[in-house]
């Protein structure tokens, strides 16, 4: 059993509700994160446990290969975004937030449905 990616899935069904239920709301809470000092480097760092705790344990699941090419591509963004620097990062996810809010709902739903299939594959 990967219950670390087990917990991971929940995350994404619950993050995937929340875009769902509340498109404009999940864009006002990427725009006040992004105000935050250490929104850039919250982002980076996550993505390198994430990464690391999939690689880790993706060979605890039933769909290995899946969750070693995300942990693969988690650190390859991490680094991109250390090389986007925090103002290009922040402007990037102004931008989304903006531009991109049509796209939560049907993005949301994608969320729910992966999340549910993670912690599907993580027991069985």
């Amino acid at each position: 059993m990967a219950i670390f990616i087990s917990l991971w899935g929940v995350i994404t069904f619950s993050f995937g509700l929340f875009m769902m239920l509340a498109p404009a709301h999940f864009a006002d809470q990427i725009v006040r994160f992004s105000h935050q000092r250490y929104c850039h480097y919250i982002e980076i760092i996550s993505r390198l446990v994430l990464g690391s705790v999939l690689l880790l344990d993706a060979h605890n699941t039933s769909s290995p290969l899946v969750f070693e090419v995300i942990g693969n591509l988690l650190f390859i963004i991490a680094i991109i975004l250390v090389f986007m620097t925090e103002k290009y990062h922040k402007k990037f996810a102004l931008w989304s937030a903006s531009y991109c809010v049509k796209a939560f709902r049907p993005a949301g739903l994608c969320a729910i449905i992966f999340g549910l299939w993670t912690v599907y594959v993580s027991y069985y």
